[in-house]
């Protein structure tokens, strides 16, 4: 959600701005004197309640596209660790810093931050491992020379895209726990464009495998995917499965 004090600002700005350019001489049409004398629609006040969850959404807003989502993907915060870090959050906003002496924290706040990514990654490594043991159990499944896995549910029509293409498709994709971090569905289920040489390596080499109308399931090692770092949702070192559609070939060089 692009809202509300900047966008809302920016928009005001750009109104006057073009309120300014506007023409001075000349007799303006009569339509355009008419919405110019014409009352700007009333907004209906918020309700004290909705007054505090508008407050709420421009929070969330703020925090879903900053690193704080990233960062408890990471070190998996508790709820207490969250409010401490709530905390940190209040004092930047005021301005304010804290009562402590963050130099005495040092090494020792490294360490501990380190330490808590080193013991998710090696309880997630063991949980991807197992799942891609099971996977490489299945016979429907076929591993490549990269570590790539696949399942194709539609082979679509003879024509398939290569590395230069740009496509279209509808995809979801989890984690090997199940939990969904993407998906077009969330969007209407209307497919999205990107080209082949932009994405995740098992997208590059999956993709090219089925048509148009064309159904696969990828199992991709991290290596093929966010590596060690991961993104967003994503920890690091995750192995990823995705079911993608191939709806069209919008463009190949």
């Amino acid at each position: 959600m692009k809202y509300p004090v900047l966008a809302a600002l920016a928009v005001a700005v750009a109104s006057l701005h073009a309120a300014k350019e506007a023409p001075a001489a000349g007799a303006a049409p009569a339509d355009a004197v008419h919405a110019a004398l014409t009352p700007a629609k009333p907004v209906k006040p918020l309700t004290p309640e909705q007054v505090k969850q508008a407050w709420t959404m421009l929070g969330f807003s703020v925090a879903s596209q900053s690193q704080m989502p990233q960062i408890n993907s990471q070190l998996e915060l508790s709820d207490e660790e969250i409010d401490l870090f709530l905390s940190g959050v209040r004092l930047a906003l005021r301005g304010e810093k804290p009562k402590f002496n963050p130099a005495e924290l040092g090494e020792g706040a490294d360490a501990l931050f380190e330490g808590r990514v080193k013991a998710k990654a090696g309880k997630w490594g063991k949980t991807n491992d197992e799942f891609l043991a099971k996977i490489d159990a299945d016979k429907s499944v076929t591993k490549t020379a990269s570590g790539l896995r696949y399942k194709i549910l539609a082979k679509g029509s003879d024509v398939k895209p290569t590395a230069a293409s740009t496509v279209k498709c509808r995809y979801t994709g989890k984690l090997v726990d199940g939990k969904v971090f993407d998906s077009t569905t969330t969007r209407n289920n209307e497919p999205t464009e990107f080209p082949l040489s932009g994405v995740i390596p098992a997208w590059t080499e999956g993709v090219q495998l089925i048509g148009i109308g064309g159904k696969i399931v990828l199992y991709c090692p991290a290596a093929l995917g966010y590596g060690k770092q991961g993104q967003g949702p994503i920890p690091g070192e995750s192995v990823l499965e995705f079911e993608v559609e191939l709806v069209e070939i919008s463009k190949a060089k």
